[in-house]
C-alpha cells in the first residue's frame, strides 16, 4: 500500500533535511533504517529514502559496501513499488543515476570497464521517461539521462538519436530551471561528438555556439564550467584542424 505524498515529503525531510542535525549523513542512514523498522511492510518509500542516505554515506565514504545496500534498496523499492506507484519513475530515475555513477568510478579505475554495464541503467532510464506525463518538471532530466546513457552504451551510431533527446530536453526544459547549463552542455557535447564521427566541421560550429550558451547559462563558480570550456576548446581545434 502506497504512502501519501504527504507523508513521503514528510519523511524524506525528516530523514535527509532535518535542519540542525548534528550527525551528520551517518545519522541520517540510522534514521531511515529505523524509519524502515517503523513504516507499513510493502510500501517501496522507507526503502527509497535508505538508499539515498545511503548513496550519500558511500560518496563520503568511499566503501562500497554502503553503495551496494543503497543499490539492493532501491531495487527493493522498484520491486514493491511496481509501474503503478506514484514515484514508480523516480526509483527507476535513481536507480539509473546510481548505476551510472558506479560504472563512471568503475572507468576511472579501469578506463577498459565494459559500457555493457550500463546497460541495465539506460533500461531504467527508459523506463523512467515512458512513465513521464508531457509537461512533467521531471520530463527534461529524464530525456537527458536517456540521451547521456544511450550513447554511452551504444555508441555513437546512436548519436543522432541521442542529439535529438538532448533538443528536446531543451525545449522542455523551465527557463528557470537550475539544470539548464547542463541540458546545454550535454547538447554541445553531443554535437561535437557528432561533428568527430561524420568529419563534420560545420556540425562543430554549431556545437561551439551551443557551448557558448551553457557557459552563460552556468554560474561563474560551477564546477560545470570547466567541462564546458573543455567542450568549447575541442569544437574549436577540431574546426580550426
Amino acid at each position: 500500500m502506497a504512502s501519501s505524498a504527504r507523508d513521503r515529503a514528510d519523511l524524506l525531510d525528516r530523514i535527509l533535511y532535518e535542519t540542525g542535525a548534528a550527525d551528520g549523513i551517518g545519522g541520517a542512514v540510522r534514521r531511515a533504517r529505523t524509519a524502515l523498522d517503523e513504516w507499513p511492510d510493502g510500501d517501496p518509500w522507507p526503502h527509497y529514502v535508505l538508499a539515498m542516505a545511503l548513496g550519500g554515506l558511500f560518496q563520503e565514504s568511499g566503501d562500497r559496501t554502503d553503495l551496494e545496500s543503497a543499490r539492493e534498496h532501491l531495487a527493493e523499492a522498484i520491486r514493491l513499488g511496481g509501474r503503478e506507484d506514484p514515484d514508480a519513475a523516480l526509483f527507476r530515475q535513481q536507480c539509473a543515476a546510481l548505476e551510472s555513477g558506479r560504472w563512471a568510478a568503475a572507468n576511472a579505475a579501469n578506463p577498459d570497464a565494459d559500457p555493457d554495464e550500463l546497460r541495465g541503467a539506460l533500461r531504467m532510464a527508459r523506463e523512467a521517461l515512458d512513465m513521464t506525463e508531457p509537461g512533467s518538471p521531471h520530463l527534461s532530466m529524464r530525456l537527458a539521462q536517456v540521451a547521456e546513457l544511450l550513447v554511452q552504451v551504444e555508441g555513437p551510431e546512436r548519436l543522432a538519436e541521442s542529439l535529438r533527446l538532448s533538443e528536446r530536453a531543451l525545449e522542455d526544459a523551465h527557463p528557470d530551471d537550475p539544470r539548464m547549463s547542463r541540458y546545454q552542455q550535454l547538447h554541445a557535447t553531443l554535437l561535437q561528438a557528432r561533428a568527430e564521427h561524420e568529419n563534420d566541421r560545420a556540425l562543430a560550429d554549431h556545437a561551439e555556439v551551443s557551448a557558448v550558451r551553457a557557459g552563460h547559462l552556468a554560474p561563474a563558480y560551477d564546477p560545470m564550467q570547466a567541462r564546458i570550456i573543455g567542450t568549447l576548446q575541442r569544437a574549436r581545434a577540431f574546426r580550426s584542424g
